[in-house]
């Protein structure tokens, strides 16, 4: 059984639905299976705030928890300060785009 992480980078549009059930798209940055928190994670941005004028863009990493049944699952929010550290690494070695 292989311990290396797999990343997957394809850009994908989710839609969440907010505490008031409006629709949120999303747009998906980033996936990863991480073995040390036997977890899969996923780093999600808001569609629509690409265009902030400082160029920072809020990521919102989620633990992605597929069903029994493997379909869909849910998303549960990243509690622990190991998960946020380990995320933050992982987003800046990962999203780094080398400055032109």
């Amino acid at each position: 059984m292989s311990h290396e992480m797999k990343f997957n980078h394809d850009e994908e549009l989710l839609t969440l639905f907010d505490e008031e059930e409006n629709e949120v798209l999303y747009r998906k940055m980033l996936e990863f299976h991480h073995p040390e928190f036997n977890k899969d994670y996923i780093i999600l941005a808001e569609e629509g705030n690409f265009n902030d004028e400082d160029g920072e863009i809020e990521l919102i990493p989620m633990i992605n928890v597929p069903d029994e049944d493997g379909d869909g699952g849910k998303f549960l929010p990243v509690e622990t300060d190991e998960e946020w550290d380990m995320i933050e690494e992982i987003v800046n070695t990962q999203m780094d785009e080398p400055e032109e």
